[in-house]
């Protein structure tokens, strides 16, 4: 019996040309699948890098935007803080960081800001005052705000040249930044109505919330998309007396 086992691990004359008949679809198969389960998981790898890439610079970048409307700052008494707002694009007064970091009560400059969805992109502009004021609830309105362009409202604010992408197409020079597939501002009441687009002179003293909705694409097969959306209740106002 051990002569006949050991007579057997000697043998060399390997697989029958039936058995390879037989074995090589079974293994083409299951380097297929095997193959098919490696190209799934390195799109899916791949879509999910690029959404997490793409995850940190539109949170912050619309969170920043959004931050600039809660801050929005009437510039005269029982004026409004927003001069335009359309389902595109959307011009208001905010104060400068000094006066968002510092307090109420420090100096600021006045910031005249443009935010806008226009070709697969993000853009912003804006004027700074050159005068400063402070800020305190009591106190009567504040003057004329001046800049370097003029005295606010600007009479030719948003330029069609001072634009600069922030967020999508043309954000950076090889393309790699993904595109704004769409994107729009909507604009609510106090009571939580939806206001028309544009929104009306007098319903922008009405207005209190602001909510932004931008979608845009991962690359892959099939691409995949995400939505981020983000909303800012207009918080400050001027006295009016």
């Amino acid at each position: 019996m051990i002569h006949h086992a050991l007579t057997r691990l000697r043998r060399e004359d390997g697989f029958s040309l039936t058995e390879l008949l037989v074995v090589m679809p079974v293994l083409a198969i299951l380097l297929a699948v095997i193959m098919g389960m490696l190209v799934t998981l390195l799109r899916g790898n791949s879509q999910t890098t690029g959404q997490l890439t793409q995850q940190s610079t539109y949170f912050p970048t619309i969170d920043a935007m959004m931050q600039d409307v809660r801050n929005a700052l009437p510039p005269a008494e029982g004026g409004s803080p927003l001069l335009s707002a359309t389902s595109t694009q959307l011009v208001f007064y905010s104060p400068d960081e000094a006066y968002s970091s510092s307090g109420t009560t420090s100096p600021f400059h006045l910031w005249e800001i443009a935010y806008r969805f226009s070709g697969g992109a993000l853009q912003k502009q804006l004027v700074t005052s050159t005068n400063t004021y402070t800020a305190v609830t009591s106190t009567t309105p504040w003057g004329s705000w001046t800049s370097s362009a003029g005295t606010f409202p600007l009479a030719n604010f948003p330029t069609t040249t001072g634009w600069r992408t922030i967020l999508g197409t043309g954000l950076v020079s090889d393309g790699s930044s993904p595109s704004v597939s769409s994107a729009s501002f909507t604009y609510y009441d106090a009571s939580g109505n939806i206001l028309s687009s544009p929104v009306s002179a007098s319903n922008l003293l009405i207005l209190k919330t602001v909510a932004v909705s931008v979608t845009t694409s991962v690359a892959g097969s099939p691409s995949s998309t995400t939505t981020y959306t983000d909303t800012a209740t207009i918080r400050e106002t001027q006295p009016t007396s």
